[in-house]
């Protein structure tokens, strides 16, 4: 293995070095630079389908074999149905999961910190509730902000093992991280609306 090649094993997790010592460095930092650029800018996109292919393909094996034990009357088209359905259903549940996920992790982090600075259950088990309910009702914006930020340390890792200055390298994901949270949260699709004085009667009406 070359010095290009360690360099990059280490920013590998030290379970996936041995599969991965096989694949050449350049190809490595290109699959990593393409991974982090996506979960920057498409990363609560590509979460929310991956958990609902995932789930759902569970969700449909499990219909499937409940259609063909207790719709066998129906032949194929229940089977067909079932796994339809359970796919549906099952990769709702993905999304539904990750909501809760957020919501679980920012309760429980926000409970074992309040314990830290009063003492008792009562305060900090509201205070866990208070931030679980905030978790799910701002999942979106907070798996955007996530997946950015996830995404931009992967891009650091991939730029300082191309040999880029590390203070540089920071700048630069750094910036890629707002930009991602700005691109997610469709901060630029917002369109401002201007008033504008109609010719016929001149009443101010509006335009986008």
């Amino acid at each position: 293995m070359g010095a290009s090649e360690a360099k990059t094993m280490m920013y590998i997790p030290h379970q996936l070095a041995p599969l991965l010592s096989p694949v050449p460095a350049t190809a490595l930092l290109l699959a990593m630079l393409v991974v982090s650029l996506i979960l920057i800018f498409a990363g609560r996109t590509v979460v929310k389908v991956i958990a609902f292919l995932a789930v759902g393909l569970v969700g449909a094996s499990i219909g499937g074999a409940l259609a063909a034990q207790y719709l066998v009357g129906s032949g194929s088209l229940g089977v067909l149905l079932g796994v339809i359905l359970g796919f549906v259903v099952g990769g709702l549940f993905g999304v539904v999961a990750v909501m809760l996920g957020i919501g679980v992790v920012l309760g429980y982090g926000a409970y074992l910190l309040t314990q830290q600075f009063v003492s008792g259950e009562i305060i900090p088990l509201v205070v866990g509730v208070v931030f679980f309910v905030l978790g799910i009702a701002l999942y979106d914006s907070i798996l955007g902000l996530v997946t950015a930020v996830a995404g931009a340390f992967l891009l650091f890792d991939v730029l300082t093992a191309y040999g880029m200055d590390p203070t540089l390298s920071l700048v630069l994901a750094g910036a890629a991280a707002l930009a991602g949270i700005w691109v997610q949260e469709g901060l630029g699709q917002k369109k401002v609306t201007q008033p504008t004085v109609s010719n016929a009667g001149g009443q101010p009406s509006a335009s986008t």
